[in-house]
């Protein structure tokens, strides 16, 4: 047990170190004014079950801010618009932290963090996005601070409407 949490403090210390991974605006230039389609995937804090919601999405670029218009098919009064800044010389994706960044192939993965809480716990949240021309996810993993336990409490995973 001490082994897998030396290993997983010396990981976390890693990504830490490599904080000042970058991102840019022009590294979404391919999915401006794009139409999405996909699933979200969430685990329900009181049953634990994985519930799967039908959901589109519109994705553009405004004025240097990453914009989604995010529908849910049969929640309507859950649909959400956001918009990101990235900021602070581009170490910033809105308010999380970039704690990662790699583009390899065609697919842009980067990973965000930022502490909050979840099911009334203070956590640290992870944000791992990966995107192509054709495809887009997001996922969120919840490292709890007090016990380090953690999971993956949802994810949305989209395909590129033609």
């Amino acid at each position: 047990m001490k082994l897998l949490l030396t290993t997983l403090s010396i990981f976390l210390i890693l990504i830490n170190i490599n904080a000042q991974d970058s991102i840019s605006i022009r590294d979404f230039e391919s999915l401006n004014n794009t139409q999405w389609v996909g699933t979200l995937t969430y685990k329900d804090y009181q049953s634990g079950e994985l519930i799967n919601v039908n959901t589109t999405m519109q994705f553009f670029i405004e004025d240097n801010n990453l914009m989604s218009n995010v529908q849910y098919t049969y929640e309507p009064s859950k649909n959400y618009k956001s918009k990101i800044k990235i900021k602070n010389n581009d170490t910033l994706f809105g308010t999380e932290q970039i704690v990662s960044f790699k583009e390899l192939d065609g697919e842009i993965t980067f990973i965000t963090k930022y502490r909050g809480k979840d099911n009334g716990k203070k956590a640290d949240m992870y944000m791992t996005r990966k995107l192509t021309d054709s495809t887009f996810s997001i996922i969120k993993k919840v490292v709890y601070l007090e016990t380090n336990e953690s999971l993956i409490r949802n994810s949305y995973i989209f395909t590129k409407i033609e």
